[in-house]
C-alpha cells in the first residue's frame, strides 16, 4: 500500500491520523519507562524470583527485549511523525517506502512487546516450568502489565492512525483517468 502525497494531511483525517502517530510515540515511552522502573521490586513470598532481593525486568530476556522495542517503536515513530509533519512521506517514492518501512516494524515490534509482557506470569527459570515470578513479586506483574496495555494501545493508535490515512472517506471520490484526448479516450 503505497502511500499517495493527497491534502488528507491538511484535513481532519490527517490531523487526527498526526494525533495519533503522535500518541504512538508517547504510549510507546510510557511502556519503556514502565518496564525500565519495574525493576527491583521486592519478592514477597517463594517462587520464581531470580534474586533473593527481588526482581527486575533484566532478569528477564523477555523484557530487555519488550524495553528494547518499545524504546526503537518510539525512535522510529517519531522520525515518522517528522515524515509525515513535514510533507516528505508524500514527496518521494523513497520516503514513502521508508515510512510504511517504518510503520510495518513499529507495528510488529509494539505488538511483539506487549505480547511478552502480558506473559510475564509464565516465565520461569532456566527454561523448567515452575511458578511464574507473579507469585513472588506481584507489584513487578502489575508494572509489567500495564507496560504491556500502554505498548498494545500505542499499537492500536498507530493502526489507526494507518487506517484514517489510507482508507477513503465514503464522501470522497477518486479522479478519473484521463487521458488528455478530450472525454472519450477510445484509441
Amino acid at each position: 500500500m503505497a502511500r499517495a502525497k493527497s491534502s488528507s494531511s491538511c484535513s481532519g483525517r490527517g490531523g487526527a491520523s498526526l494525533a495519533l502517530r503522535i500518541a504512538t510515540v508517547a504510549l510507546s515511552v510510557v511502556s519503556a519507562v514502565m518496564t525500565a522502573t519495574a525493576a527491583a521490586q521486592p519478592a514477597t513470598g517463594g517462587g520464581a524470583a531470580p534474586t533473593s532481593g527481588g526482581v527486575s525486568y533484566s532478569d528477564y530476556s523477555s523484557l530487555r527485549y519488550s524495553l528494547a522495542a518499545t524504546a526503537i517503536c518510539a525512535a522510529l515513530q517519531a522520525a515518522a511523525v517528522w515524515l509525515e509533519a513535514s510533507g516528505r512521506a508524500g514527496e518521494a517514492k523513497a520516503a514513502a517506502s521508508l515510512a510504511e518501512l517504518v510503520d510495518t516494524a513499529a507495528q510488529v515490534l509494539l505488538y511483539s512487546s506487549a505480547a511478552l509482557s502480558f506473559a510475564v506470569d509464565d516465565f520461569g527459570t532456566c527454561g523448567r516450568r515452575v511458578a511464574g515470578v507473579c507469585a513472588a513479586a506481584g507489584e513487578f506483574c502489575l508494572r509489567v502489565r500495564a507496560s504491556g496495555a500502554a505498548s498494545l494501545s500505542a499499537g492500536v493508535a498507530l493502526s489507526a492512525s494507518l487506517y484514517l490515512k489510507d482508507v477513503p472517506v465514503s464522501g470522497e471520490r477518486k479522479p478519473e483517468p484521463r487521458c488528455g484526448h478530450g472525454c472519450h479516450c477510445h484509441h
